[in-house]
């Protein structure tokens, strides 16, 4: 008999297992039982809820969950959604509804949802949306990484905002407060930053803080840079603070870029002003767009990608490339 529970630590071997038959073979989470663990495993409780016969153990459908914060509400992104023919019609919207059920979470959205949890999510009531992405290129003779036929590098505004290296958690703590943490939708925790930024298992991130020209500390950035032979790029990850301040950076961006020899600075994210970006220095990019600015690096894919989601329930939500299990090893 098809069970919905919430999966234990000795399900794990069977959970990965399902995963390289049915959800992405070779994928990083079903080959690494310590990054497996890293991302669903805390406290001894497995972050996941499954859809099992109760008599032989096997798996029919898995729905990950990523918790942001220790809250008795906490906000959470729903990953890693699979389910496989079954005498349950209903499995994938029961694995939901188990979610709720386990975490009583306050908002729950995702993003780079594939088509068929389109489907699902679309005869659920839900409205189909998708990331924005924005780039702005380096200006240099060849690109490698990207492919640019129209060279457009936008004049922007000498703010005299810079990026500095930061590397401890209290560094940010003194300028992004637990209690400024807590006033969004989608609220991150320190324990989670802590655990997805300063110590991830296999990504070094590079963490910036914003600082104007009275060198006053105005937000946090988070970047990521991606290597192809000897050519580099640079993914914006993660933001904290004031969304505007995003439209400031050019300048900041073009030095970065000059000091590392990045082919280009790019960003997705939901639920920034798009004037922000397209005042401040940044080009659009789309399925349609000329120019191609790759997403993905684990194979090398040199083509625009659209990270698809749902509508969040909350019109105040804001997201980048780093929410949910996004900016994540293959």
């Amino acid at each position: 008999m098809l069970k919905i529970r919430r999966a234990v630590c000795d399900d794990i071997p069977n959970i990965m297992k399902f995963m390289d038959e049915h959800w992405k073979p070779g994928n990083i989470l079903a080959k690494d039982r310590d990054f497996f663990e890293w991302q669903f495993v805390e406290d001894g409780k497995v972050n996941m809820i499954l859809g099992i016969d109760g008599e032989n153990g096997t798996i029919y459908g898995m729905l990950g969950v990523i918790v942001y914060n220790s809250s008795e509400n906490p906000d959470v992104s729903a990953c890693t959604w699979q389910t496989i023919k079954s005498s349950d019609p209903m499995l994938g919207v029961e694995l939901l509804d188990a979610m709720w059920e386990e975490y009583h979470y306050r908002f729950a959205c995702s993003a780079g949802l594939t088509q068929k949890s389109i489907k699902i999510n679309t005869l659920l009531g839900g409205v189909p949306t998708q990331m924005d992405h924005y780039y702005r290129l380096a200006d240099i003779e060849n690109y490698k990484i990207a492919i640019v036929k129209n060279k457009n590098i936008p004049k922007a505004e000498k703010t005299g905002y810079r990026l500095e290296r930061i590397y401890l958690p209290n560094e940010m703590k003194e300028i992004i407060s637990e209690e400024q943490l807590k006033g969004g939708v989608m609220s991150k925790d320190y324990r989670y930053i802590n655990k997805r930024y300063f110590e991830h298992p296999v990504y070094r991130y590079d963490i910036w803080k914003i600082v104007n020209p009275l060198r006053k500390a105005e937000g946090i950035l988070i970047t990521r840079e991606e290597v192809i032979e000897k050519h580099k790029i640079c993914k914006v990850i993660d933001f904290y603070g004031k969304v505007e301040k995003l439209g400031k950076m050019a300048e900041a961006f073009d030095a970065l870029m000059a000091e590392k020899r990045y082919e280009y600075v790019d960003i997705y994210s939901y639920g920034v002003p798009t004037s922000i970006y397209e005042n401040g220095g940044f080009v659009c990019c789309d399925e349609k767009s000329e120019n191609i600015i790759p997403n993905y690096f684990h194979p090398f894919v040199q083509e625009n990608i659209v990270l698809r989601m749902m509508q969040p329930p909350a019109k105040e939500t804001v997201l980048f490339r780093g929410d949910g299990d996004q900016d994540r090893p293959c």
